[in-house]
């Protein structure tokens, strides 16, 4: 990319900024600092207002123009505004363009700074294919255009390129279709990168019964009202390990949807010491048609110091039992898990592979807030190792057929990457593409769940989330009447 702040080219490539982020931007434009944090170690963000102030403003000159101003240290970057933008009551597509404009500067900015890109570039947010879809088909050359307008690296925008042309035929925005999602937020043990609201099986045992009633309450619940031109698409039991409680509760939830026609029905039975015969037949008979086995690493010592309680020998024995039963099968991998190398990476790949799951999932290692391993002073870096092993994960799955079909990205990723879904040819997971693109409504279940009404006449999302904590949630149940 060509540099155009001269004056900052004197700066040493390998100094790293303790900043005091100061922000004074219209909230149309809440979302641009992320380019900041996104340089995060070379440029990492402090509340202590003692350390040289990083300022971000949006305002007018002493002649009426509107500029983008950054401050720091000796640096005031004044970047006028082009004309045809309305300063005080800009149009949602000028306020398209001016934050494309105000992040493309804040990007090379921060890259003259710090000698460093990003692969996404001035991209910021979960779903880097929403670009794309926003122009309705007029990108001739997606890959091309990512390049020139968000400055994204050339392998990340061909995979941005793949993704949508994998999407083709599943991608179907639909204001009449809606997938159902149910969150069972309990697991056996807490992995030591997830912040997400789980709570371990032995410290809630005593309480399933009452959250599983709850949840069925529910589902009876908003099904009744659910609008009768609305066609339920595909269903989700996530978690959490929703295959970690009792089966004959599982069941009962499962059983509430036996008489719903759907295209996909999948269980996140993501721990394979949690699946035997007894699941998989149960599932079957109540119309799961696919589900997840996770490994996560085919590192037995890796598995043990990230909190996983299963075996490499339980992977294979679920996935037999899996297969033997012609479910669909999706199973994780996650680059860059704190003591693994490149070789350890590759030899969990290679024997996911081998196995030849319906659908890989590479996730690169994501350093959230409330996890253990932030907890413990574990921090983003970006050394170029988690890059390597997912660039090797691109070519080889590949080069053995699997097609990237759904991609997202997360906050304080390693290596600044993304989660990328795989499948073999006509694999693709619908209800992945449904939510990770918005194409439909979703109707969430269970504590946590969100709930999403689409109003695409309207250009707009509706979000309503159950409350986390699974003992509110169930206080908040009981008022229904079903």
């Amino acid at each position: 990319m060509k540099k155009n702040i001269t004056q900052l080219d004197m700066i040493s490539k390998e100094s790293k900024y303790n900043v005091f982020l100061c922000i004074d931007l219209p909230d149309f434009l809440n979302d641009v600092p992320e380019i900041l944090r996104s340089f995060t170690p070379m440029i990492n963000i402090s509340k202590n207002d003692k350390l040289n102030h990083f300022s971000l403003k949006y305002l007018l000159d002493k002649n009426n123009n509107a500029l983008f101003q950054i401050r720091f240290l000796e640096d005031v970057l004044d970047y006028p505004l082009p004309d045809l933008y309305n300063f005080l009551s800009p149009s949602l597509g000028e306020k398209s363009e001016i934050k494309k404009y105000v992040k493309e500067k804040l990007y090379q900015y921060c890259v003259t700074l710090t000698g460093n890109e990003l692969p996404y570039g001035s991209l910021t947010g979960v779903r880097p294919t929403r670009i794309i879809y926003a122009k309705n088909g007029s990108v001739s050359n997606i890959k091309q255009f990512l390049i020139d307008n968000y400055y994204v690296s050339s392998d990340r925008a061909r995979l941005i390129e793949e993704v949508i042309i994998n999407q083709a035929g599943y991608y179907a925005p639909d204001p009449y279709s809606v997938d159902l999602f149910v969150n069972i937020p309990i697991c056996k043990t807490k992995c030591s990168y997830c912040s997400f609201g789980t709570i371990c099986l032995s410290k809630i045992q005593g309480f399933v019964d009452r959250y599983v009633e709850c949840v069925c309450k529910e589902i009876s619940y908003k099904l009744k009202f659910l609008d009768s031109t609305k066609k339920v698409k595909n269903i989700y039991i996530g978690g959490g390990t929703p295959s970690c409680i009792p089966l004959p509760q599982l069941e009962k939830i499962l059983s509430k949807f036996s008489n719903l026609s759907k295209e996909e029905f999948t269980v996140e039975a993501g721990r394979p010491d949690s699946i035997n015969l007894e699941l998989i037949k149960m599932m079957r008979e109540n119309g799961v048609t696919r589900i997840s086995i996770n490994p996560q690493t085919f590192s037995e010592k890796t598995l043990r110091e990230i909190g996983r309680s299963h075996s490499i020998s339980d992977i294979y024995e679920a996935f037999e039992l899996a297969k033997e039963y012609s479910f669909l099968i999706n199973m994780d991998l996650i680059a860059g898990l704190p003591g693994e190398d490149i070789d350890t990476f590759i030899n969990s790949l290679e024997k996911t592979i081998s196995l030849k799951p319906d659908n890989i999932t590479i996730h690169s290692l994501s350093i959230k807030k409330g996890s253990n391993l932030m907890n413990n002073g574990y921090i983003k870096n970006v050394d170029g190792v988690t890059k390597k092993m997912v660039d090797c994960s691109i070519i080889m799955l590949e080069n053995s057929g699997y097609l990237p079909y759904y991609l997202y990205r997360q906050k304080n990723m390693l290596d600044n990457l993304e989660n990328v879904g795989y499948c073999l040819p006509q694999k693709q997971c619908s209800y992945n593409i449904d939510y990770m693109e918005e194409t439909n409504s979703v109707i969430g279940f269970g504590a946590g769940a969100m709930t999403k009404y689409i109003y695409f006449d309207q250009n707009r999302i509706e979000r309503i989330c159950n409350k986390k904590d699974i003992r509110l949630y169930c206080a908040d149940m009981q008022i229904l009447d079903c």
